[in-house]
């Protein structure tokens, strides 16, 4: 995305542009498996999916990327990681990427910065706690500034689990 040229019109002929438009494709098959057993989608992975990928690897391939600057890192990067960006059509349970995973640790990311400032090992074991809770009651469904806010108006000791029951 971030090879992408800045004028529209420039995208017919945009290397980064077409490859764009081959993981859209792939993403797009995805989606119409999301409701599949894993076995079911593991076999769909396989029509429907992996054709989409080799093209795009057969397509990168004959690509003559060089030097140094957003498009050639992608091509790079994709050439060297082949293997393993394949490794969601070998099970059905395993995701197409681990976009799930990165947004679940970017909190902790942006706080660490954040912690620089805590003046106190306790301050920061509380900011370390909260972001747990916060980042507990997400993953469960609920809206974190709501539930936080309903345990704040109990009583101190009331238990009251950022979870839904």
């Amino acid at each position: 995305m971030e090879a992408l040229p800045k004028i529209k019109s420039a995208y017919s002929t945009s290397v980064a542009a077409k490859a764009v438009n081959f993981c859209d494709r792939i993403y797009h098959e995805e989606k119409q498996l999301e409701d599949l057993t894993a076995t079911e989608r593991y076999e769909q992975r396989l029509v429907k999916v992996k054709p989409l990928l080799d093209a795009l690897f057969s397509w990168l391939d004959e690509q003559n990327v060089s030097g140094k600057g957003n498009l050639a890192d992608a091509v790079r990067y994709a050439r060297n990681e082949k293997k393993y960006l394949y490794t969601f059509l070998e099970d059905g349970n395993v995701p197409i990427d681990n976009n799930r995973a990165e947004n679940a640790i970017r909190p902790f990311a942006v706080g660490r910065k954040n912690w620089l400032f805590n003046n106190t090992e306790r301050g920061a074991k509380c900011s370390a706690l909260i972001y747990s809770i916060v980042s507990t009651a997400q993953a469960n469904g609920l809206d974190a500034e709501k539930y936080l806010t309903e345990l704040f108006s109990k009583p101190p000791g009331t238990l009251l689990m950022p979870w839904k029951d």
